[in-house]
């Protein structure tokens, strides 16, 4: 009989023949006898568990990636029970109710708990109208809106466009109805911004300013006042009050602006000028040539 050799062997009867043996190092040999007789068994349904828990994972590495967390974060809570169901505006007349919900964006899936309503503030605020917004969430699906609007102070005319314009300037609407015809209308580059310097020149004549049609900036330096008959008072860049009442002063007392004239002239302090209309000037021309008859027959 040949002895057994490590890894081989020699002849063995039919049916006794031994299965091929692992021999490990010696340093091995102990460690391997302790875990053989540990009990391993795995828990039932670990292999469901942890291809769950996968998945899992995959979807929240992907929504990071992506960007969508606020998306599933609004589409949890609003499915939660705290969806926005109730947008209360209130305090508008010249903005519309469609125009401040979609500034306000709440987006596919209006959570009041992932609605950020400063940003909705600052974007229902660059409306033309709105001059201010306040905005209160109401749990557990109210926002409250409060919306304080611009008021008109004057008509702009520029290039061919007519638009109402703030004090200070700030373009409201180009819609001018006939709500607004009472406003006063300054005309010309950069009248806007001077608007309220115009208004401020006629309030001290409350019984001129009436009369009053538009303020023409010049060349960004003086203003032109147009009457209702169509004169126009050349009023100069320094003190223009002062040149006004001179004006108003000969009207009073002599109706000069009521007469067939186009222009008055107040440029220069110490001379008035009178421009006459077509019809003025050929008045004006038989009333000489009058007078030069009348004189030739004395």
């Amino acid at each position: 009989m040949k002895p057994e050799i490590d890894g081989e062997t020699g002849d063995w009867p039919a049916g006794t023949r031994p299965s091929r043996r692992i021999v490990l190092p010696r340093f091995l040999r102990r460690p391997a006898r302790i875990l053989s007789r540990l009990d391993l068994r795995m828990p039932g349904h670990v292999g469901t568990k942890s291809l769950a828990l996968f998945f899992a994972a995959t979807a929240v590495t992907g929504m990071l990636a992506g960007g969508h967390t606020m998306t599933v974060v609004s589409a949890f809570t609003a499915w939660s029970g705290l969806a926005i169901d109730e947008v209360e505006i209130s305090g508008q007349s010249e903005t519309s109710e469609i125009d401040v919900l979609e500034a306000m964006a709440m987006g596919e899936y209006p959570s009041i708990v992932t609605f950020d309503a400063i940003t909705a503030r600052e974007r229902v605020e660059k409306l033309p109208w709105v001059k201010r917004v306040t905005i209160r969430k109401l749990y557990p699906d109210t926002l409250q809106v409060a919306i304080s609007e611009r008021q008109p102070f004057a008509i702009w005319q520029h290039d061919g466009a007519v638009v109402l314009i703030t004090k200070d300037g700030k373009v409201i609407s180009d819609h001018v109805d006939a709500r607004y015809k009472n406003l006063p209308m300054v005309v010309g580059v950069d009248a806007d911004k001077r608007a309220d310097e115009f208004v401020t020149l006629l309030e001290e004549f409350p019984t001129f300013a009436p009369r009053v049609t538009a303020g023409v900036l010049v060349s960004g330096r003086r203003w032109n006042i147009v009457l209702e008959n169509g004169v126009e008072i050349m009023l100069p860049e320094e003190d223009p009050a002062s040149a006004l009442i001179q004006a108003v002063a000969l009207d009073d007392g002599h109706g000069i602006l009521s007469r067939e004239i186009a222009a008055v002239d107040l440029r220069l302090p110490s001379r008035l000028v009178f421009r006459l209309t077509e019809k003025g000037y050929e008045a004006r021309e038989a009333l000489l040539k009058a007078r030069k008859k009348n004189g030739s027959n004395t």
